[in-house]
């Protein structure tokens, strides 16, 4: 398949056809329309010719910055492209989306995900990965592939999620494993808070885990007052939703290693040490081990930390902070 090198008329592309758009990313085009002001089009858009308009295959950025340019003048304006033969194929058209992308900068997972589960319309894994280095400019591993198809069944919410990193690639094939119902609860949860791929997971185990030992869906435990309050606090930033969240669910979750954990909360509180000196509790209940820290910027500092810890081994109720 050979393309041609042509101008067409800007008004004669169907800008709502976005059939070969690959990227998630919409981009401030300021930079890029001074760039070709400045400096010209150095790399054509592709189009296809179909139905008397053309169609963006690749370049979506490149003329939408042309637009922008033109937007004065835009009538009869025209562009420079790369036109493809009217008999090409939704595949071939589909392979130079991607190929121009993709040996432009590396894609991203989300991408990834999108191209790989349009190209299984057309091949097996084994032929995707067999092809990747040519279409993706690096080697991809069947298992890999399959795991992008098995994330690539996620309904649209969740590839955007992964594009804006609110959801990981392992926390996406873990709920990819659930129920529909299940999965627009996590999917839900995760536009709401930014939390790390190891938290992530521990939400997810957290929830299923009081789901089961309760006998009840993971959208009764979703749809309970607290976590609702904490989801729809639109004032409070998603990391502190998120450490919300998790105490909520470990509470839920660990009833009483989570009342424990309070008494012995009180009981340091009640100690009084003031706020440069630190006590620590066990990470567990099987645990006896506390943990005391401080900072000193000299030695003076440091002498009068030593000599506020020596004065509070009189302290009663550090005493029984320590007595079992």
């Amino acid at each position: 398949m050979s393309d041609c090198l042509c101008k067409i008329n800007i008004n004669d592309i169907d800008l709502t056809d976005e059939r070969y758009k690959i990227s998630f990313s919409n981009t401030n085009i300021d930079f890029l329309a001074r760039s070709l002001r400045e400096t010209g089009l150095i790399y054509p858009p592709i189009v296809r010719p179909l139905n008397n308009k053309f169609i963006i295959i690749s370049g979506f950025n490149r003329i939408r910055a042309h637009i922008h340019n033109n937007r004065v003048h835009n009538n009869g304006i025209k562009i420079l492209v790369y036109k493809t033969e009217p008999d090409a194929t939704d595949y071939q058209c589909l392979l130079k989306s991607i190929s121009s992308l993709a040996f432009q900068r590396s894609l991203t997972l989300a991408e990834l995900i999108l191209c790989t589960k349009r190209l299984h319309e057309f091949l097996d894994k084994q032929q995707i990965a067999q092809k990747s280095p040519a279409i993706f400019n690096t080697e991809l591993a069947e298992g890999f592939v399959r795991d992008l198809l098995f994330i690539g069944d996620l309904p649209d919410p969740g590839l955007q999620l992964i594009h804006t990193g609110n959801l990981s690639f392992k926390s996406a094939k873990r709920i990819s494993l659930l129920g529909k119902e299940t999965i627009k609860v996590f999917l839900d949860i995760f536009s709401k808070i930014h939390a790390s791929q190891n938290k992530q997971l521990e939400i997810i185990l957290y929830i299923m885990e009081i789901s089961a030992r309760d006998a009840i869906k993971p959208k009764a435990v979703y749809m309970n007052q607290e976590i609702q309050d904490i989801l729809s606090d639109e004032k409070k930033d998603p990391g502190l939703k998120t450490r919300d969240l998790r105490a909520c669910l470990f509470e839920q979750r660990f009833p009483i290693v989570f009342k424990a954990h309070q008494r012995v909360m009180e009981k340091i509180t009640s100690i009084k040490l003031g706020n440069n000196i630190k006590i620590l509790p066990p990470k567990n209940l099987d645990s006896q081990d506390y943990s005391i820290s401080f900072t000193a910027k000299n030695y003076n500092q440091f002498q009068a930390k030593v000599q506020s810890l020596h004065k509070s081994l009189e302290n009663k109720k550090l005493k029984e902070l320590f007595t079992p």
